[in-house]
């Protein structure tokens, strides 16, 4: 390893004590004064981003993992908080549909308010989609109001740190995979771009304002696009500060670069390979790395759902099992470092600690498995029936059936810039 990558890896590390070393660290890399104008000037933090949850109750599993999505979004949340996080976004499709009565979605707070640190969450398709229309802010402005954010609009900003601004944009369109961004929400991204400059900033939206491959080319591919994404990244431009561009959506993990600006797109937790990603922030690079919920063989019944999808076929009819690896991306799509630094690549992520922890990981299970067979109480004599011990049964996860996903409503062509 080079060590320009080990000096950004140990960095990723600092605490916020370590503030003034981290800066003075910098200082010795070369960092120059335009860069560190143009990056802003904050402490080292970390952030976890979770994306299409698609949590839901009493739903069968298709290509989405439905019958599992409250597991695995318990998961994710118990292992943030062993990250300790500074804050956590969800990305979008948090839920399949609200639910009568709003249920998925109260279902979906009661699971992450067991979040340690501050979160929140963009809007996408599913989250607002159903048989009757959904008032966007009766049913999810009361929970932004909760976290400070005073609007009448269903996309909003707030500063979760010092010296860091986080954007959400909302592209969602009621039964409809193709996103939105519409006159009056550029407006408003061009004002509070100008309203909050000398700040690190991030942007988060549910669709790919830079489409990944092969969703930038033609059908049935750029359904899943937002048609005016070349106008948000144009106003991205304009601010020096706007140096990273989250989304979900598409289900797949990919990095792409355009004018000094990260894009990322981030792989379903509800669907393969059933992961989410952690960022660690310093002001020479962001370390980005993707991690997948700890149930092996429902990460395969995942797999096995998502390789029978229709869009793996269109993908390759020949080869739909291909469509499982544009989902999981390459190392630099995955576990990779991106410099905050003009004409830097890329840099992949030794797997070195991340086949460690796993390793230590199922020591832990071993350990506990020799652990409760010692305990194992001994047969006792029989007295009676209904006193009779039954032998510890093994819990197996019941396979629920591949169910083709149902196919999209009409567009309905509502804009969110109501």
């Amino acid at each position: 390893m080079d060590p320009y990558t080990e000096k950004i890896q140990s960095l990723s590390l600092i605490s916020r004590r370590k503030f003034l070393l981290a800066l003075a660290s910098v200082t010795c890399l070369g960092l120059s004064k335009d860069s560190k104008a143009a990056i802003g000037l904050f402490e080292p933090f970390t952030f976890g981003y979770v994306t299409d949850a698609h949590l839901a109750i009493g739903q069968p599993d298709s290509y989405k993992m439905l019958q599992e999505s409250q597991l695995f979004l318990q998961d994710v949340v118990k292992s943030l908080n062993a990250e300790n996080v500074a804050f956590t976004i969800f990305g979008g499709d948090n839920i399949e549909g609200p639910g009568r009565d709003d249920s998925n979605w109260q279902l979906f707070i009661d699971v992450v308010q067991g979040l340690n640190n501050p979160w929140n969450f963009v809007l996408g398709e599913s989250d607002i989609s159903g048989i009757a229309p959904v008032d966007k802010m009766r049913t999810f402005g009361p929970d932004w109001k909760g976290k400070g954010i005073e609007s009448t609009k269903s996309y909003w900003s707030q500063d979760p740190i010092p010296g860091v601004h986080i954007i959400g944009l909302d592209t969602s369109r009621p039964n409809s995979n193709t996103g939105d961004f519409g006159r009056a929400q550029a407006e408003w991204l061009k004002e509070d771009l100008k309203l909050h400059q000398r700040r690190f900033t991030i942007v988060f939206s549910h669709h790919p304002l830079l489409p990944p491959s092969p969703f930038d080319s033609g059908p049935p591919w750029d359904d899943y696009i937002v048609p005016s994404g070349a106008n948000a990244r144009e106003i991205f431009g304009t601010s020096k500060y706007v140096r990273l561009v989250v989304n979900g959506h598409v289900h797949v993990s990919k990095v792409q670069q355009e004018n000094n600006i990260w894009y990322v797109s981030s792989p379903s937790l509800a669907v393969y390979p059933c992961a989410y990603k952690i960022f660690r922030v310093t002001p020479e690079a962001i370390t980005m790395e993707t991690y997948q919920v700890s149930f092996p063989a429902l990460i395969k019944k995942a797999k096995n759902a998502f390789i029978s999808c229709t869009l793996a076929y269109k993908y390759s009819s020949n080869k739909p099992s291909t469509f499982a690896a544009l989902a999981e991306g390459s190392r630099l799509d995955s576990d990779v470092i991106l410099p905050l630094l003009a004409g830097k690549p890329a840099q992949a992520i030794e797997k070195k600690k991340q086949s460690k922890q796993k390793k230590e990981k199922a020591k832990k299970v071993e350990s506990k498995k020799e652990k409760q067979e010692e305990t194992k109480p001994e047969p006792q004599p029989e007295e009676k029936p209904d006193a009779v011990l039954k032998p510890e049964a093994k819990v197996e996860t019941k396979q629920a059936p591949n169910v083709e996903p149902k196919p999209q409503a009409p567009n309905s062509g509502v804009s969110n810039d109501k």
